[in-house]
């Protein structure tokens, strides 16, 4: 079961992913993991921080075709800095891995 999830296609901001090792994808994925990490290791409050760190890791599993629920919003994560963390790191993610 776990062979034929490997082996079906998948695409997402233009690149496949099969079972052989994407160059391309691969190194989009660890050039947004770095950029994400560096934000995300700026945030000083937190909560807001674990926060990022949820919402980036949301956005790796998408890159990688795995659709799952936006991270919980905690308590005491207030809205501006919420709005700010997603539209940071999706621009981020847009930048890595661009829609069609």
């Amino acid at each position: 079961m776990l062979s034929n999830v490997f082996a079906s296609r998948q695409t997402f901001g233009g690149f496949s992913l099969s079972s052989h090792f994407d160059t391309k994808f691969s190194d989009a994925l660890l050039g947004f993991n770095g950029e994400a990490d560096v934000y995300c290791q700026g945030i000083s409050d937190g909560v807001a921080h674990d926060y990022a760190m949820d919402y980036t890791r949301m956005l790796q599993n998408r890159a990688k075709g795995i659709e799952g629920p936006l991270p919980r919003i905690p308590k005491g994560l207030f809205e501006p800095n919420r709005n700010l963390i997603r539209s940071t790191l999706d621009r981020m993610c847009e930048k890595y891995f661009p829609s069609k």
